[in-house]
């Protein structure tokens, strides 16, 4: 019985011994939670009858931006703008203006959505008298104006206005720096006859 007795210590630390390994597999490790502030969809700063000049890296002048008021917000990087009207300089320093009820721009003002009766007008060539005859003007309820990549395009109706000729469209593709225009869906035109010199 003493003998016994005298191995109970041992067999304890033996089972507190297994009970402390099976503890220490089986807890789960605990994880530096990093806290990150949240970000709300408000607000950081506003703008007032402002304008915005962006220039290229060779100091010309790409763009200008008008507005009644401005609205920053933190978590999209996003300002959105009330009234805007926006005049671009393209690739062959042509102008392009731009006007719609809102819109809203990326950070880097490199893209503006325009939305509610957004027009957007490149200047065509100035003719006798100094007057613009050929303007192309697109009319839609959504345009997507690319600065950058010089392109403006929309999934919902658009019309088209070059000259004296129209076109009507369910969405429009306009890759400016290409020349190439891809109308799409129910497509209607009116081209008007070129009158003959006498």
């Amino acid at each position: 019985m003493d003998l016994v007795l005298a191995y109970v210590p041992v067999l304890l630390m033996g089972v507190l011994a297994m009970l402390s390994y099976w503890l220490v597999k089986n807890t789960p490790e605990i994880q530096d939670e990093v806290l990150t502030p949240s970000v709300k969809h408000e607000v950081d700063y506003f703008l007032k009858n402002f304008s915005v000049k962006t220039y290229q890296a060779d100091g010309h002048l790409q763009s200008i931006v008008f507005g009644e008021q401005a609205n920053h917000f933190e978590d999209t990087q996003t300002l959105e703008i009330q009234k805007p009207r926006l005049q671009s300089i393209d690739q062959q320093n042509k102008l392009i203006s731009a006007t719609a009820n809102q819109a809203l721009s990326n950070m880097d003002g490199s893209e503006f959505e325009l939305i509610g009766q957004a027009v957007v007008i490149k200047n065509g060539p100035i003719s006798v008298g100094h007057i613009r005859s050929d303007d192309l003007e697109l009319r839609s309820e959504f345009l997507d104006f690319l600065i950058d990549a010089d392109q403006v395009k929309t999934t919902q109706s658009v019309v088209l206005k070059k000259g004296s000729d129209t076109f009507s469209a369910q969405s429009l593709d306009f890759d400016n720096a290409k020349q190439i225009l891809k109308l799409k869906g129910l497509v209607k035109g009116s081209i008007e006859a070129k009158k003959k010199a006498s």
